[in-house]
């Protein structure tokens, strides 16, 4: 949505010296409409800097990331322009 605009740091995780299981969560963007169109924000594009991911629906996207139909790309590789 930022259209790599804004970067997001190397994600690192220290290790925890407990021995007890670790639990992660993840937590997901859940559209009110989910057959609308999202992409790259619309004051992050102009003709110097053009979209640089094509528009998705939700439906689409969540799909995607749970059966893992994405022909050997990454699901943020998989919507780049």
């Amino acid at each position: 949505m930022s259209n790599d605009e804004y970067k997001s740091v190397e994600h690192r995780v220290l290790a925890n010296p407990s021995h007890e299981p670790r639990i992660s969560i993840a937590v997901f963007f859940n559209a009110g409409d989910r057959e609308a169109l999202y992409g790259p924000f619309s004051e992050l594009i102009s003709p110097e800097k053009p979209a640089r991911y094509r528009q998705f629906n939700y439906n689409d996207y969540m799909k995607r990331f749970f059966t893992k139909e994405l022909d050997g790309k990454t699901l943020t590789n998989y919507y780049r322009v």
